[in-house]
């Protein structure tokens, strides 16, 4: 099991907040940090390029949910792609309810 990062970035955000992140999800144990500066709801590329070397088994750590997308549909597509490909997901500084649905 390997233990991906993933970040997004608008790109007006303070300079080096991505760096920041970054360091900051390397210490919570990613092996590897992909970070899009990314505006918009469409499919940024260093998520698709995290999603080429994923493995059954891996892991995703995020620091929001809101990392996929500004909508819930975002959201809910990113899951999918990534439950389908057997990859756990990780939220680590948001307040989840235990169950949460996700319905089409």
């Amino acid at each position: 099991m390997t233990v991906y990062g993933y970040l997004r970035v608008h790109p007006q955000a303070v300079a080096g907040t991505s760096d920041v992140q970054g360091r900051w999800m390397l210490y919570f144990g990613c092996s590897e940090v992909y970070v899009d500066i990314w505006k918009g709801s469409q499919r940024p590329p260093m998520f698709e390029r995290l999603l080429s070397v994923l493995r059954r088994g891996d892991e995703v750590r995020v620091p929001q949910l809101d990392v996929f997308g500004p909508t819930l549909t975002n959201v809910a597509n990113a899951m999918t792609r990534l439950h389908g490909r057997g990859v756990m997901v990780v939220v680590i500084d948001e307040d989840i309810p235990r169950e949460l649905r996700l319905t089409a």
